[in-house]
């Protein structure tokens, strides 16, 4: 069982490194503990009427031939044509609602600064001022055509030195600060950072850079969502790899990372199994990977000081529904955000103290919506709706007994049951006092808690590790290589951050460092890594749900005996 390359977790970071590898030639194995493919961005169906994205909910940067991340990774890796996106509303990609007022958020830098204007006239002259700010650091920072995620990529604004030193500023100070230069009330503020869904990260720990970032992604070229659902990221990546001869494992959970003199020597499964490789990635967080699969003696003294240090962030909880109505027969391809107070910081001091806030933001999101009714699992006329709010994270929240991560005890646990029903009964009622059309047309309903979260992908951190101020850029999020050689890290953890377009941006990055090329300058010059040739025809019924399941090994009863 050696390999060139094991790469752990199956999340996009994993998947698009195990994918640039294979397509390099390099024999790659991926080895995912659940039974499906995609980490954060898959989905699942339920009575094969209704199917849920777990994490993709929009993104930006994929028009096709474009220099957007997502389409420029797609499109070296020989999968941009296939892969359809459905565009959402331009004049509104979202709906924002706060206790007195209701904007949109237009998929441009001056259409959201005249609706923010227009919203909250008596603060309109400042937040043109805090717009263009934002605008001047986002279109900055993206001018650099990358993920500022070392100082070398910076390079190319040393000609515009006052724009590398807003875009240093924004990185560093809070967004507060942004505000009080520019004059802002507090309800002004709370308008700017609506889209606070989006990073999860309390106000006065979030850099300007990372809202300015953020926005731009989306005013480049419109936000958009993948019409056969997030899962169709995973499944491509996924053929690129076994197409170029890699293979991925699922049901197969990693219980160490193995060390021998400094060097990685391979990975021993949960069941005793052993696969050798002198490279190994873990797309796992990075808490899990320091702290569960390596052997403290293999590492640093400060490097476990730094992991434990490495702040998580408050988590989610999300819930689930499937109507028997057609959502997207009078709304447009857009999102809801629901915000019960103007306060932001509130939600997150609450959530510091261990409470949850049944007042803070909510986010409503419908792939049924974004399709524009379009719909590839279940019958015509009918919907599905995700909506998710921030929550404590912590087990102590949560449940006092049972560990996610052993079993589902917790689950008949008499308070988590108390906390699941009354958060779940507040997001509901708020869910349907925005969408009052699917008041008696609810046909299903589930929820998840961070606990859940765990227990499907090893993390309670969807967003990675909280994306503060003192927690993003070179030298403060963790390189893609460690201390241990052969050992190399992907997904949100890294100093390439979280979301789709970063995540797949990062697993270009780290097998660039495996591989010893500049992988993402290749693809900006037009070069595909992969033999299209060799990749599977996509016919009519082709389903990316079916080609993410069932890559488990099951193993004859005697071996399983023995292990």
């Amino acid at each position: 069982m050696d390999w060139d390359a094991i790469v752990i977790g199956s999340g996009l970071g994993g998947m698009s490194t195990a994918a640039c590898l294979a397509a390099a030639g390099k024999r790659v194995i991926v080895v995912e503990q659940h039974e499906m493919l995609g980490g954060c961005s898959q989905v699942f169906r339920r009575r094969n009427r209704f199917e849920f994205d777990v994490g993709v909910h929009y993104v930006g940067g994929v028009a096709r031939g474009s220099d957007g991340i997502i389409a420029t990774v797609l499109r070296g890796l020989g999968v941009e044509d296939r892969v359809a996106w459905s565009r959402m509303d331009d004049a509104g990609m979202d709906t924002v609602s706060f206790p007195d007022h209701r904007f949109r958020v237009p998929t441009s830098w001056d259409g959201w600064a005249h609706e923010l204007g227009a919203a909250f006239p008596e603060d309109a002259a400042g937040l043109r001022r805090c717009v263009q700010e934002l605008r001047t650091i986002g279109e900055g920072a993206d001018r650099i055509r990358d993920v500022p995620h070392s100082v070398g990529v910076v390079l190319p604004l040393l000609r515009r030195p006052r724009e590398l030193a807003r875009i240093v500023r924004g990185l560093e100070e809070p967004i507060d600060r942004l505000f009080g230069r520019c004059g802002l009330g507090p309800q002004a503020r709370a308008a700017v950072l609506a889209l606070v869904h989006l990073h999860n990260t309390p106000p006065d720990r979030t850099p300007a850079l990372l809202v300015a970032a953020l926005l731009r992604h989306y005013f480049a070229d419109g936000a958009w969502f993948p019409t056969l659902g997030g899962q169709v990221l995973a499944a491509n990546l996924c053929e690129v790899i076994q197409s170029h001869g890699g293979t991925v494992r699922t049901k197969a959970r990693v219980a160490s990372i193995d060390v021998v003199a400094g060097r990685v020597t391979g990975i021993t499964l949960d069941d005793g199994e052993r696969l050798t490789a002198d490279v190994v990635v873990s797309n796992a967080d990075a808490h899990r990977t320091f702290q569960r699969m390596i052997a403290p003696e293999h590492l640093r003294p400060r490097t476990l000081r730094r992991i434990h240090r490495f702040r998580r962030p408050h988590s989610i909880f999300s819930l689930y529904l499937g109507a028997d109505v057609d959502v997207a027969a009078h709304r447009p391809a857009t999102n809801y955000v629901d915000h019960g107070r103007y306060d932001l910081q509130t939600t997150y001091d609450l959530m510091d103290r261990g409470r949850w806030d049944p007042d803070g933001w909510l986010a409503i999101s419908s792939p049924t919506l974004k399709t524009g009714g379009r719909r590839h699992v279940g019958e015509p006329g009918e919907s599905s709706i995700e909506a998710f709010a921030a929550v404590p994270g912590d087990h102590a929240f949560w449940t006092g007994t049972g560990d996610p991560l052993q079993g589902r005890d917790y689950e008949d646990d008499p308070l988590y049951r108390e906390r699941k029903a009354e958060i779940e009964e507040t997001i509901l009622e708020r869910v349907l006092t925005t969408m009052p059309e699917l008041r008696g047309h609810v046909v299903w309903q589930e929820s998840a808690t961070p606990l859940t979260h765990e227990r499907y992908t090893l993390s309670r951190m969807p967003y990675g590790p909280e994306n503060a101020k003192d927690q993003i850029g070179p030298f403060r999020r963790l390189a893609t290589t460690t201390e241990i050689r052969g050992l190399h890290l992907a997904g949100a953890s890294t100093v390439y951050l979280y979301g789709v377009a970063f995540t797949l941006r990062g697993g270009v990055g780290t097998a660039s460092t495996i591989l010893g090329r500049d992988l993402m300058g290749e693809f900006r010059g037009g070069a595909v890594l992969t033999d299209p040739a060799a990749l599977p025809d996509h016919g009519p019924d082709w389903d990316p749900f079916f080609v993410c399941r069932r890559h488990a090994v099951k193993k004859p009863r005697r071996a399983r005996a023995a292990a």
